[in-house]
């Protein structure tokens, strides 16, 4: 590849919200896709106040919605339209843009588009080649299609959270703060949405495609011990080796995470568990690697380690028109020695109007104008 943004020239409609397709559309737009997001004053994006709700009264509601870190982030590079879906004119605007569309992602309960009148058999009809791309929490054939759904539900009914233990004694912990079935499902999504897009662009022909976010997390909750017991019944050498590793803690109250199943004996390491408990880190890692096994510190403090301190450019500059000079983590792929480049901060709620509907739809100015004074006034009546 020759650019950093190999998806120039693809256009994306993003219908979603909160975290799972909001992130599968910054990953295409990190890589070049001209990425739309439809929201509506009255129903946008409920990231926006993520991390803010606490200023809810301290500040406008206008300046607070914009002012969250975490919608920052995986809401960069985008174009941000407002629309209200449940107006016909709106959805005809919405089947207008499809038109000119290869992809449209949405990460709604199974059924909602229908029920807007946006599905796929319109879509399709507006444009045979055009992509839906539906990560719903559950599917549109699970008999749990039609329940609306949160990342902690799914990771447990998959399994993942069971996985989530102490690693000193196993005990089960529970959920993290942020759970791992959303990043998971974007990412199980990336590369099936841009096949998706080669394929239709290669035949003319589009497809209504779907990603079951409880699946992709039940995908990645195997056990290792499970498959490597199959393997073996299989007759066949696996690579994976479970339980090869422990966590030890050290006099200073710091651990150390020793890899020693098939380099020292199990009671060689027992000694070095019990002398290490009376030894600093520093001290106790180097007995570890002495004795044969393998160990490094586990850092629990972030100051040890430093915010992007893992490449000079984890952390990329950038200014948002409300909160100002910003660092935005960077996408974890280079291309040619390229990170993709933050090309435009976040949208504010309806920023690209003019745009979007002014000049890919023809909109008389008066009458896109006409929706940024609808928010105003119903602003004013709020407050």
């Amino acid at each position: 590849m020759k650019s950093a943004l190999p998806l120039t020239g693809i256009r994306v409609i993003e219908l979603c919200w909160v975290w799972s397709g909001p992130l599968l559309g910054q990953m295409l737009a990190d890589l070049g896709a001209e990425v739309i997001k439809v929201e509506w004053f009255k129903r946008y994006d409920l990231y926006r106040t993520r991390g803010v709700e606490r200023q809810s009264g301290t500040h406008p509601e206008a300046m607070r919605r914009e002012m969250s870190q975490s919608f920052h982030n995986i809401n960069r590079n985008k174009i941000g339209v407002t629309l209200d879906l449940k107006r016909p004119a709106h959805r005809d605007a919405l089947l207008e843009l499809a038109c000119t569309t290869d992809i449209v992602i949405e990460n709604f309960t199974a059924g909602t588009l229908e029920r807007l009148g946006i599905g796929y058999d319109k879509l399709s009809t507006a444009n045979p080649a055009i992509v839906l791309f539906s990560l719903a929490a559950f599917g549109s054939t699970s008999k749990l299609g039609e329940m609306r759904a949160y990342g902690l539900g799914l990771s447990s009914l998959s399994g993942l959270e069971s996985m989530v233990t102490d690693p000193l004694n196993g005990d089960f912990m529970g959920s993290p703060t942020f759970v791992a079935s959303d990043p998971n499902a974007a990412t199980y999504g990336l590369p099936i949405a841009i096949a998706s897009v080669l394929d239709a662009r290669r035949t003319g022909k589009g497809a209504h495609v779907e990603v079951s976010q409880l699946e992709a997390s039940a995908h990645v909750s195997a056990d290792d011990a499970d498959l490597t017991v199959t393997a073996h019944a299989l007759g066949m050498q696996s690579a994976l080796r479970s339980d090869t590793t422990s966590i030890i803690k050290t006099g200073d109250g710091q651990f150390l995470c020793v890899d020693w199943v098939g380099r020292v004996s199990e009671q060689t390491f027992e000694r070095l568990r019990g002398s290490a408990i009376t030894l600093p880190a520093i001290t106790a890692l180097e007995v570890m690697k002495g004795a044969g096994a393998k160990a490094v510190k586990v850092i629990e403090q972030p100051s040890e380690f430093g915010a992007g301190a893992a490449q000079d450019d984890t952390l990329l500059n950038s200014i948002h028109p409300v909160t100002g000079p910003e660092e935005i983590v960077a996408a974890p792929w280079r291309v040619d020695g390229q990170r993709a480049p933050i090309r435009k901060p976040a949208p504010t709620l309806g920023e690209g109007n003019a745009y979007v509907l002014g000049k890919l739809l023809g909109w008389k100015h008066a009458d896109y104008s006409a929706l940024a004074q609808e928010e105003l006034e119903h602003t004013r009546a709020k407050a």
